[in-house]
């Protein structure tokens, strides 16, 4: 079924990252809304719950990113436990929070993987299907990786450039397939991966004092409400900004320390994998 359809009836649908959080939502919102979906990230059996929460037509797969033929493998079970692939989600994402000047390789390579060469492979393994139904593949970023740099976050900041670029490089060799970013701002319930190191405390104090704002956290349903209506839309939407406006909250001033566990739940997941990275 082509995009543009205007309904998401019947439409398959792969969310990667959907074991929890933004990824789960966006599923979940899919399949109420009537598309075939199949949850797929690392951790296998929450996707399968998820997909049975879900109801409708849903199915739980496994699929690290990192890992080419796992990006593969899990393009072929969605065709062949939900018939076809009309559309693709990447909801996966790893937020580094560490000053540049501590980020070993390490750091960018575990980033990156994430983050752009995960998105890289699906999108390599689902395009031959996205071509044939005319479909389109989804994307989050940040908007942190436009506009003022952001001190202390620069290696993802970096990396979802770098996923902006390669998606504007989709779109050049391949125009019958839409290729869709969803901006999004700090969100409340996240499923991002994230590692924190303390060296990126200092930076992310200067962010009031470069105006670097946000406004409240946004919901997970907020997202999967834009993630929707790219799918949905008749004339391809290529660029969907999510971040409320009202009230400004500079994070810094208004949070407790972020190297503090519960604070760094409430900046980006209750449901992530935190890590204390050490340089």
């Amino acid at each position: 079924m082509p995009t543009g359809a205007d309904t998401l009836e019947a439409r398959r649908v792969l969310v990667v990252g959907a074991s929890a959080g933004i990824g789960k939502v966006i599923g979940q919102r899919l399949v109420r809304e009537g598309a075939h979906v199949a949850f797929a990230a690392r951790r296998g059996a929450a996707c399968k719950e998820a997909a049975a929460e879900a109801g409708g037509v849903a199915v739980g797969l496994t699929c690290d990113v990192t890992d080419p033929e796992l990006c593969e493998r899990v393009v072929a079970e969605t065709v062949e436990q939900l018939g076809r692939l009309d559309d693709l989600v990447y909801a996966a994402g790893q937020v580094s929070m560490i000053a540049l000047a501590h980020a070993d390789a390490g750091w960018w390579q575990r980033t990156l993987a994430t983050n752009v060469i995960g998105a890289a492979l699906l999108t390599r393994a689902a395009l031959p299907h996205l071509q044939r139904s005319k479909g389109t593949a989804v994307y989050l970023s940040s908007v942190s990786s436009i506009g003022t740099p952001w001190p202390g976050i620069g290696v993802y900041t970096a990396s979802k450039a770098a996923l902006n670029r390669m998606v504007d490089t989709w779109r050049a060799e391949h125009p019958d397939v839409g290729f869709a970013r969803v901006y999004v701002g700090p969100t409340d319930r996240s499923s991002n991966t994230m590692e924190f190191h303390e060296s990126a405390n200092e930076q992310m104090a200067r962010w009031p004092g470069m105006h670097i704002v946000s406004g409240a956290l946004i919901d997970p349903e907020s997202i999967a409400h834009a993630v929707s209506l790219v799918l949905r839309e008749p004339a391809r939407v290529w660029d969907i900004t999510v971040q409320p406006r009202d009230p400004g909250l500079p994070w810094i001033q208004e949070m407790p320390d972020p190297s503090d566990p519960e604070a760094r739940a409430h900046l980006l997941s209750e449901t992530s994998e935190p890590h204390t990275g050490q340089a």
